[in-house]
Order: structure tokens, then sequence, then C-alpha cells
């Protein structure tokens, strides 16, 4: 776990995040997903869906279909085996799990980094590279990275924000990321600007919006970033 990371070496290390975009590509992790929670194969899915006479000639199809390389320029028919699927799952949803619609099984999709966790004392500790873990997110937050609540009260939430390479003033007064300039610490806290220049990191309640206590006092910041979404992850987000 690192602390210390220096502006640049945190934008080498993250700042090109390994963000897997797919369109009109077959999701199969969606499908390998779905046939162990709901214990279905692929052969159930066929019988419930096609006619006996045509069983044989779809296995062989819809295996073609989901097993296309990545650059393959044609995916005729993955839609209706999407329309079909979601039909198919849908009739099992149970404990309250989200409809699926085609989006599901194709369509866009980023994941980003989650590149480090936020402890209780308002620090964030960043991962090794080889320990980092992506999840997905909506293509409008495809440019950031996110960390991990530790916090018993919000413990898993992930906070999502930009990667800057310096003080971001759309960030002052706002819950956000910052990197005190001195001890190369990084913050999650809120952001308050001061007359002469400095920041205070502040943990401030999300009830009541007042000051719990001081985080980090009077100090210069190497770069700044506010929180654009915070969500507890579930497979279901793309």
């Amino acid at each position: 776990m690192i602390n210390n990371m220096t502006t640049n070496n945190l934008n080498m290390m993250y700042n090109n995040c390994d963000m897997n975009y797919q369109n009109n590509k077959f999701r199969k992790e969606g499908l390998e997903f779905l046939k162990k929670k709901y214990n279905k194969t692929t052969d159930d899915f066929i019988k419930a869906t096609y006619p006996k006479k045509d069983q044989a000639n779809m296995r062989v199809k819809i295996s073609r279909l989901i097993n296309k390389p990545k650059d393959s320029p044609h995916y005729f028919g993955v839609l209706e085996l999407a329309e079909q699927l979601a039909n198919y799952f849908n009739q099992f949803l149970k404990n309250g799990d989200p409809y699926l619609g085609t989006n599901f099984f194709i369509g866009q999709s980023f994941r980003i980094q989650i590149i480090g966790n936020l402890y209780g004392n308002g620090q964030i500790g960043l991962e090794k590279k080889s320990d980092i873990k992506t999840t997905p997110v909506s293509i409008r937050y495809s440019k950031c990275v996110g960390v991990t609540s530790k916090l018993s009260s919000s413990n898993g939430l992930i906070r999502i924000f930009k990667i800057r390479n310096k003080v971001y003033t759309g960030a002052d007064n706002r819950f956000g990321v910052a990197q005190c300039k001195k001890s190369k610490i990084i913050y999650f806290g809120f952001i308050e600007p001061k007359s002469n220049g400095k920041y205070d990191i502040l943990d401030k309640s999300y009830s009541t919006g007042k000051t719990i206590g001081l985080l980090a006092e009077d100090i210069d910041l190497s770069w700044s970033s506010r929180i654009e979404a915070a969500f507890y992850p579930t497979y279901y987000d793309y």
C-alpha cells in the first residue's frame, strides 16, 4: 500500500487506465454469471427457446456467435440472441434482482481502476499496481478512477474522481480528493480554500453539513479533484 505517491508517478501508474470499451460485442461473462447465479446451462436456454428440430443448429450458431474474436467486423445475430437471453433469464428473477435488458449482453461498457482505499483518518492508501481491481461504470465516468471506503459506515462504497496534475478550483468547497504538497499524503474530505492560497481539509457530515473535525490544516496542495459519483458496485451496473 502506498500513500506518498508523487503526482507524476500517480499519473504514470493510473492515468492511462485499462478501460475496456465494448460495443456490439457479445458479453460472454454476463451469460456465464447468469448461468451460475440461476443454475442454468446454455442448453437449458436452447431447449426452452427453440423448436426441437432447430436446437442442434442453434447450438452451433450460438457457440460461434458467443466466441467470435473481438476484432471481428460483423456480429450478425447478437441483438436477437441478447433479446432472447434477457427474456429467458427474466423468468427467474428473485429477491429484488434487477430486470435484464439487452444491454446486459451487448453494448457499451467501461471498466475503471480502483486505485486505493479510504481509511478512518481521512487518508487514502494507494494499491500496488499488481493489486488493482476494476469496476464497471457508466460511459460518462470513463475517464475516472475510484477508491473504496474501508469505513464501517460506508464499507465497500466506491467514490470516483478524475486524476488531475494541478489544483482544480472546481473541487473547492466540495467533497473531493487532494494531495498535500509537503507530506504527499492523499486526503478525502471537504476541500476548503483559504485567503492565503492554502487549504484546509475538513471532515464534514454528509447529513448535516456540519464540520466534525479537521483532517489537515493550512496546507499547500499538489493537486485536487472533486468526487464525481459514489456507488456500491454490483454486476448489474453494466
